[in-house]
């Protein structure tokens, strides 16, 4: 059975038949669920949602009432995915997004989805990774996520729990948009992190060293007009 589903600009395509539960070696612990729209939480007694405990941009839009626009869960997973990432990006937030409706759709637990990324291992596309890591809690580090080197790179994974799979893909309009708001950021601020590349030394380790590209021409092989 198969089921199209457009959700915030996302395509979602999910089928019963032909899914595989992968699970961590580890057993999962499903976690006493949360309340309704929140994210069950390991350490913290509750998130924090006051706009006190945040920088001016994020104190701003909980003000503008961004939790009843978008939920609790989703909140703290894109704050979680920035935190992460040490950075805010757009594909953070897209990724995080993606996560959370996975996980609403298949009705599954957090580290227990596992999830095959078609974003590849460049940024800023495979920044989304981050994003569907902390939302799911579907880490590298549990065998819960795969990301594929791929020379066709997409915003787009497939999420699989339990006999059910999932696949979300962000719709081309919206990458294009989003391509198009990092490339105009870029020419009018500059880019804060100089791009690097890696070589192998004579020990055989990788080593890492400013791109002799410069940083224009590296943006605009990867974020074209």
């Amino acid at each position: 059975m198969r089921q199209l589903l457009v959700l915030a600009g996302v395509v979602l395509i999910v089928t019963g038949v032909g899914a595989k539960r992968v699970l961590a070696d580890e057993p999962v612990s499903h976690e006493v669920p949360a309340s309704p729209g929140e994210r069950p939480l390991a350490v913290l007694k509750q998130f924090p949602l006051d706009p006190e405990w945040y920088k001016p941009e994020a104190a701003e839009l909980l003000r503008k009432g961004i939790l009843e626009k978008y939920g609790k869960e989703e909140w703290s997973a894109v704050v979680l995915t920035h935190e992460l990432h040490q950075h805010t990006g757009i594909y953070n937030v897209v990724g995080a997004k993606m996560g959370v409706r996975a996980r609403e759709i298949l009705e599954a637990p957090t580290r227990a989805v596992h999830v095959t990324a078609e974003t590849g291992v460049e940024p800023p596309i495979s920044c989304a990774v981050d994003g569907l890591q902390a939302s799911l809690g579907s880490t590298l580090a549990q065998k819960l996520i795969d990301v594929p080197e791929t020379s066709d790179p997409r915003v787009a994974a497939t999420f699989e729990y339990e006999g059910r799979r999932v696949r979300l893909a962000l719709k081309p309009e919206y990458r294009k948009k989003v391509a198009g708001i990092i490339k105009t950021a870029i020419e009018k601020h500059g880019r804060l992190t100089p791009p690097r590349i890696f070589t192998r030394s004579r020990t055989g380790v990788l080593t890492s060293g400013p791109s002799s590209t410069g940083t224009r021409s590296f943006w605009k092989n990867i974020c074209p007009p």
